[in-house]
């Protein structure tokens, strides 16, 4: 794998940025902490999936699509959570 660092006298590209990055912010860790729940949640529907009656095809479908759903909520929260925001805020 090819890897690239942009460097200027010992300095990383992220040094000379103009913004300066910080730490997570709360609502970051709830993103995180609520992905993490999702995937549970995901995880918990598709292992009832799997103890449904074959016969019972609403029911699977729905318990499908519920799955679907929130792992996908777990991955885009995930990544907003661990995402790293710079501060924009206006100094005066």
């Amino acid at each position: 794998m090819l890897t690239l660092n942009f460097t200027v006298e010992g300095e990383t590209m992220n040094d000379q940025l103009p913004v300066k990055r910080t730490k997570k912010r709360k609502l970051q860790k709830v993103a995180t902490f609520i992905s993490y729940v999702a995937i549970l949640i995901a995880i918990a529907c598709a292992a009832f999936l799997l103890m449904v009656d074959a016969e019972e095809k609403v029911m699977r479908a729905s318990l499908g699509a519920t799955s679907f759903f929130f792992f996908m909520v777990g991955l885009v929260l995930h990544t907003i959570g661990n995402s790293d925001l710079p501060d924009l805020t206006i100094k005066k």
